[in-house]
């Protein structure tokens, strides 16, 4: 299984997929605007069978019920001007990490269905519904969360190792100071500075 989430989540795939979307997708009358409802019902459908997913997610992580205690330092947010506010301390367990992880996806997949609404409704493009619909089920099953606890993950180190490492949306790579980080020192450093606040 673990080729099939490799090949999925390289970037080829998604290269090789849009070109043979925009060939499909060629020869449809997205003039006619019968074919337009059936792909804007397929589109609805799609995110309303992911959306369940994630909730069903949930409720797998909730049945596992792990309890045990994940505690990390949190990067303070940084501000439009450059300034960072303190970095914290966060102790969770994995269940509550997991639940959290998850929500965070869904916020994604709202404000995704939201940019393909705009595209859809503003410039008339039928295409992004199409491909959103594939992608929405891609974007679910290589998720950490799902291949954790869908594809029996390893998750004592590696990529799917908690906290997780964050990644930019845009493929520039995080600072190291930004990661989340489990290391004594740190935690040490982070507890001595809230003291003297």
């Amino acid at each position: 299984m673990t080729d099939i989430l490799y090949l999925v989540n390289h970037p080829l795939f998604n290269v090789a997929f849009f070109m043979l979307g925009k060939y499909a997708t060629k020869n449809l009358p997205l003039d006619d605007p019968s074919v337009v409802n059936t792909i804007r019902n397929i589109y609805l459908a799609a995110q309303a069978i992911v959306l369940g997913l994630n909730y069903w997610l949930i409720a797998v992580v909730r049945k596992k019920n792990d309890q045990t205690v994940l505690r990390y330092v949190e990067a303070g947010p940084q501000g439009w001007d450059g300034s960072t506010q303190p970095d914290r301390i966060v102790n969770t367990t994995v269940l509550e990490y997991d639940v959290a992880e998850i929500k965070k996806g869904i916020k994604q997949s709202f404000t995704g269905i939201a940019m393909i609404a705009f595209l859809h409704l503003q410039f008339h493009y039928v295409q992004p519904l199409i491909m959103q619909s594939i992608l929405g089920f891609k974007t679910f099953l290589v998720s950490k969360e799902a291949r954790i606890h869908l594809w029996n993950g390893r998750t004592t180190s590696g990529e799917l190792k908690r906290p997780f490492r964050m990644e930019s949306s845009f493929g520039m790579p995080v600072p190291e100071n930004r990661q989340p980080r489990t290391d004594r020192a740190s935690l040490k450093k982070v507890e001595r500075a809230n003291k003297v606040e």
